[in-house]
């Protein structure tokens, strides 16, 4: 919120920003970050009443709201049904807003993370990827569920490719020798010890995993 714009006058010829006309030497004027404003050109989007030394709501369109009408018109959580206020830290998933503490598991009641994936139960809950088990729901997030691109890597013998070049463990950038066995995924190989989940550190043997970036993650941290 802000409060009333100042009115110090400038020195040279100066345009309303909102009615582009040019103040004359007896017209009141109001500065918002160096913007001028008619006293009764800075109003209110909503209800039209002047918002010289009032308290406001900076809006997107330089527009401005006045604080009853940014009170009524603040969303509704769809979890605890509270008002969001402006300021307030919130998620928007689906065109349904909640309070970031608000959008939790539905099963542990941990808070979801921003930019972390979660699965949308379909019926107004949803779940982390740890209580899910990847097997209910529809995957929704700013990254792909991991189920949808995950696959299994195995170990296997190092093989040289046509040239008699041996591979570049595709985590520490060392040669992975043919004098030992390697963790191959997709078309890259890994020394053994450095196939772990860039994030919990598991060993990758026999675990949904997938490329994120330039990481190798499992499934539950993808």
């Amino acid at each position: 919120m802000s409060s009333g714009p100042t009115t110090n006058r400038p020195l040279t010829k100066t345009f309303c920003e909102a009615c582009r006309k040019v103040f004359t030497p007896r017209d009141a004027m109001q500065i918002y970050q160096e913007r001028y404003y008619h006293p009764q050109c800075f109003c209110c989007s909503q209800c039209g009443n002047t918002l010289a030394g009032r308290p406001f709501y900076p809006k997107p369109n330089n527009q401005f709201q006045c604080e009853n009408c940014n009170n009524s018109l603040a969303p509704i959580c769809s979890m605890c049904n509270q008002k969001i206020p402006s300021g307030t830290t919130a998620k928007r998933f689906q065109n349904r807003h909640y309070h970031s503490d608000c959008f939790r598991c539905c099963k542990c009641m941990a808070v979801i993370p921003d930019g972390h994936n979660f699965v949308d139960m379909l019926d107004g809950r949803y779940q982390c990827l740890t209580c899910s088990k990847h097997v209910t729901g529809m995957y929704q997030g700013k990254e792909h569920a991991p189920r949808l691109d995950s696959s299994y890597g195995e170990i296997t013998p190092v093989q040289c490719d046509q040239a008699g070049r041996i591979p570049i463990c595709d985590k520490c950038t060392r040669p992975v020798t043919s004098e030992e066995d390697a963790f191959k995924h997709d078309t890259r190989y890994y020394h053994l010890d450095c196939a772990r989940c860039n994030r919990c550190r598991k060993k990758l043997f026999n675990v949904p995993c997938r490329k994120l970036g330039s990481a190798l993650v499992c499934h539950t941290c993808s």
